[in-house]
């Protein structure tokens, strides 16, 4: 599981630097495809799945593209730094689904570990709001020439209530620039607020959907090989994959795929780090003893190798804040664990 968590943190930096290239849809459908084939030498021992462990991996498969798609649209529009400690909340999804589903013992402490996972996502998202709004009145300061020359630009037009501009005390000689620029900020500030809020509900959502298949493959891979698994996941997840692209393409009467996508070299290495991390994780499955809560946490050091070599790669800001952030979130983790 160490070795899966390892694997994955590098594959959500991989995934989020293929999509800066390409389309969402086809980087899904593309590393999906490349990691069936580098696993369809397994083809012989696959075709003795049954029906009813065929529609189980089926609909693991429809759960898992979904999610990897809202991912990628979260990270496509916002910060890794900032979206991979959400993540935890699959730590908390897990708890619970051991807890009601599979009747593992959970001790008091856990909860307040739960609660504690609660109190650093608030404090990070707290934190990037106000991050957000510092950076717009810092951008729009250095491009206003108006802002270069006057104060008038104050703290009321970023949501301090107590701050008081008089049109008065406004020179006649600046008003027009003043009210272009405070047009400027408002509307800087509503898209800045929808883009991150878009973002995390994206992503909350895809933890929500992961978390719900990683659920699904304690049933499933107590009946088929890891091999046979796999396989038919990748497979399907593949042409549901290409199924969401043609759907799109349709809608849009555009095919959103260029020449220079297929030489976008980061899917071809994401696809095989998934077919690898993925060999790791259905193996430490198929142990009876492992339990559902254990996984959920083990799964979470791939949040650190994330969040900073994400934030060193995609030169995002802030990063020693977002580590003290996470390192509440992760000490939550560990009382869950103990």
């Amino acid at each position: 599981m160490v070795i899966y968590a390892t694997i994955i943190g590098f594959f959500a930096v991989l995934r989020k630097k293929a999509s800066e290239q390409s389309h969402v849809l086809f980087v899904v459908a593309m590393y999906s495809t490349i990691g069936f084939l580098l696993i369809s030498w397994t083809a012989g021992q696959a075709i003795e799945v049954s029906s009813g462990e065929l529609c189980l991996i089926l609909l693991k498969s429809f759960i898992i593209a979904l999610s990897w798609m809202f991912e990628l649209v979260a990270l496509k529009n916002y910060m890794i730094s900032s979206l991979q400690p959400i993540s935890a909340i699959k730590v908390i999804i897990g708890f619970f689904a051991s807890t009601i589903i599979f009747h593992e013992a959970n001790s008091w402490w856990r909860y307040i570990g739960v609660a504690i996972v609660f109190i650093g996502l608030i404090l990070l998202n707290r934190y990037d709001a106000m991050a957000e709004k510092k950076k717009i009145k810092q951008e729009l300061s250095k491009s206003s020439e108006f802002s270069h020359s006057n104060s008038f630009i104050n703290d009321a037009t970023l949501g301090n209530k107590d701050a008081i501009i008089v049109k008065s005390e406004i020179p006649k000689t600046y008003q027009s620039e003043y009210y272009k620029t405070i047009s400027l900020l408002e509307e800087a500030k509503r898209y800045t607020r929808r883009k991150r809020i878009l973002a995390i509900v994206c992503f909350v959502v895809s933890c929500v959907l992961s978390e719900t298949s990683g659920i699904l493959d304690r049933f499933i891979i107590v009946q088929v090989t890891t091999s046979q698994m796999q396989f038919w996941f990748m497979l399907f997840v593949s042409v549901l994959s290409w199924i969401f692209l043609l759907f799109v393409s349709i809608k849009n009467k555009q095919i959103p795929i260029k020449k220079s996508d297929w030489k976008n070299i980061y899917i071809y290495i994401t696809g095989a780090i998934l077919v690898l991390g993925d060999r790791f994780l259905f193996t430490a499955l198929t142990d009876p003893n492992v339990l559902v809560s254990g996984v959920s946490i083990l799964k979470q050091l791939s949040t650190v190798i994330s969040v900073i070599v994400g934030a060193l790669i995609f030169k995002e800001p802030n990063l020693k804040r977002k580590i003290v952030y996470l390192i509440v979130i992760l000490t939550g983790i560990i009382i869950i664990l103990i």
